[in-house]
């Protein structure tokens, strides 16, 4: 009983101890860990922030060029459509009939409006 009892004991006594064993050394340094990561997140976040508006301004720059590239070629086909001599030289002077043949043959042309 006495061996049984001191057994007892010595369980219990490991048992109280194995979890000081098992948990990590404190570290001293940690709140200067934890600030450095603190610094590095906030670094980190500004320059994802300054990317991003990078990236904006490039894709707003991209989107007024083809604005203006659209618009630009969209006036070059109405002064095209307006000079128009149906096909001829700009100084040969266009018949009824040549007008109209022109006309009959792109009455249904949709591609280029």
């Amino acid at each position: 009983m006495k061996t049984a009892l001191l057994s007892f004991a010595a369980a219990i006594a490991m048992l109280a101890t194995t979890p000081s064993f098992a948990m990590a050394p404190v570290d001293h340094h940690d709140n200067d860990r934890r600030e450095r990561n603190y610094k590095e997140d906030r670094r980190i976040a500004a320059e994802r922030a300054r990317l991003e508006t990078a990236r904006r301004k490039m894709e707003f720059e991209r989107q007024r060029k083809e604005a203006a590239e659209r618009a630009r070629w969209e006036a070059q086909q109405r002064r095209n459509d307006r000079d128009s001599n149906y096909g001829y030289d700009r100084n040969h002077r266009v018949t009824p009939a040549e007008r109209a043949r022109w006309e009959a043959a792109h009455r249904n042309d949709y591609g280029r409006r």
